[in-house]
């Protein structure tokens, strides 16, 4: 399998946000094709949600926010991690030689650490779907192999994702294109715009 779609549900594990859980994002959906990436985190609201691109032919390695009225995008390199993950800056990972099985995949734990963290958390990956550069722009770029159980953790909050249904699919090609009407901001800009609006 080289090409299709996941979709993970979302638990909120530290939630610092005022609004109510149903405004919250509650889906992430990953499609791909071999090495081009696209991922978006939608809220239920609006158009509002962090999505990016990952097209290492046309060299783009993007990330997109919407927010209410507001379109920001970031123009980011293939040895960047995405704004937004700051704080999971650091991250290690030791292989538990545990198996298991999620969606009809076979999937592997790693243990993680977090500097400054004093507990460890897990997470599963399979090497049954052919996606190279899987975790490029996240804090787990160092894996190889697509995540299905996994944690984010964006300024003060902590998202779980567990993958509920993988698609065998054709992605249009314009998935993987960059974006119009966005305003180019820096880095550091659109990191403090993600945690706001995880923290809205």
């Amino acid at each position: 399998m080289h090409e299709g779609e996941i979709y993970y549900s979302i638990k909120y594990i530290k939630n610092p946000s005022s609004l109510p859980a149903e405004f919250l994002p509650k889906e992430l959906v990953i499609s791909f094709n071999d090495d081009r990436i696209y991922s978006n985190l939608k809220a239920p609201f609006g158009n509002s949600g962090i999505s990016s691109v990952i097209n290492p032919k046309e060299n783009i390695y993007d990330t997109y926010l919407n927010m209410l009225s507001f379109k920001y995008y970031y123009e980011g390199t293939a040895d960047e991690i995405q704004p937004g993950f700051s704080a999971m800056d650091g991250i290690i990972f030791r292989e538990t030689g545990r198996v298991s099985e999620i969606c009809g995949f076979t999937c592997n734990q790693l243990e993680t650490m977090i500097p400054g963290s004093d507990s460890a958390r897990f997470i599963w990956y399979t090497n049954e779907i052919k996606v190279t550069g899987a975790n490029l722009l996240t804090p787990y770029r160092e894996i190889e192999g697509v995540l299905m159980d996994f944690f984010y953790i964006i300024g003060e909050a902590e998202l779980s994702f567990t993958a509920d249904e993988v698609f065998v699919k054709e992605i249009p090609e314009k998935d993987f294109e960059k974006r119009p009407n966005y305003k180019k901001v820096p880095w550091g800009y659109l990191d403090s715009m993600i945690r706001k609006m995880i923290a809205y």
